[in-house]
């Protein structure tokens, strides 16, 4: 491997840089976003985002995952540093961090592609690992789009990319908007819309799905607006057992993904 250039001062611009993306206030508003970890760095380059920079120490360089990481991003043309320690624990937003982040451009907004089967529609979800298990869910059975409504958690902050594990970077989606304007979209396309609610009368074991279909999910604690689930084709509800009221916002939606996946999986 090449030598790197050193980085020895959190004074250093392209560190200021990396910190601020931790700052939501900041964050929101920047082009850019923090990968931290081995596996999401190798994931950001191997799904073609436009990394910026990667630091790392010399004990990450040194790991084989971070000797595999260099190469590929040599491939790419993408700036290496090694970097003391300190640099990495002042950026990172983890408790123990494993040496090495990169910053990287954020993706562009996208619509699914179409023809499409199956999206999700999330509504004012506020919890950072719960949106990040969306994510990951949505990849695993098949979605092709995440409709984020405006209220909803920022799915660039660093919790959030951590918690999808790189589906994040392969889920097309879009943000910001009325939930109005995603119901008006999903209903010109002929989706079957489906609300998630815990005391909805029909169990989701109960109803046959047929594409295209959507689930809109709702906030952790007050969930869906009535109005909202009057929008939508019909409500359906996750049965259990004993005394739980409610599962978390990310178990439910990967338990009705999973249901319908199984149901009428995508060819």
């Amino acid at each position: 491997m090449s030598t790197l250039n050193s980085i020895q001062s959190v004074q250093n611009g392209m560190v200021k840089h990396a910190y601020s993306l931790k700052i939501p206030k900041k964050s929101r508003d920047l082009e850019d976003f923090l990968c931290e970890g081995f596996h999401l760095v190798r994931e950001a380059l191997k799904s073609g985002l436009k990394c910026r920079f990667i630091f790392a120490t010399k004990g990450a360089w040194d790991n084989p995952e971070g000797q595999e990481i260099q190469a590929a991003a040599q491939r790419e043309k993408v700036r290496c540093f090694e970097v003391i320690p300190k640099i990495i624990s002042y950026i990172s937003d983890t408790v123990t961090p494993q040496g090495i982040l990169a910053v990287v451009g954020k993706m562009p907004a996208q619509w699914p592609s179409e023809p499409l089967s199956r999206v999700v529609a999330v509504y004012q979800v506020q919890d950072a690992g719960n949106m990040g298990t969306l994510f990951r869910s949505a990849e695993a059975f098949g979605v092709q789009g995440i409709l984020l409504t405006e209220g909803c958690c920022d799915p660039y902050s660093p919790k959030v990319v951590r918690a999808s594990m790189g589906s994040l970077f392969r889920v097309p989606f879009v943000q910001n908007e009325k939930w109005e304007a995603y119901e008006d979209y999903l209903k010109q396309r002929q989706f079957h819309s489906y609300a998630l609610a815990a005391q909805a009368a029909e169990p989701l074991t109960k109803v046959k799905f047929s594409t295209p279909v959507a689930f809109w999910v709702g906030s952790e604690g007050a969930g869906l607006p009535d109005e909202l689930v009057r929008a939508c084709d019909a409500a359906v509800s996750i049965p259990m057992a004993g005394q739980v009221e409610s599962l978390n916002v990310g178990v439910a939606a990967s338990l009705a993904l999973f249901w319908a996946h199984f149901q009428a999986p995508l060819s």
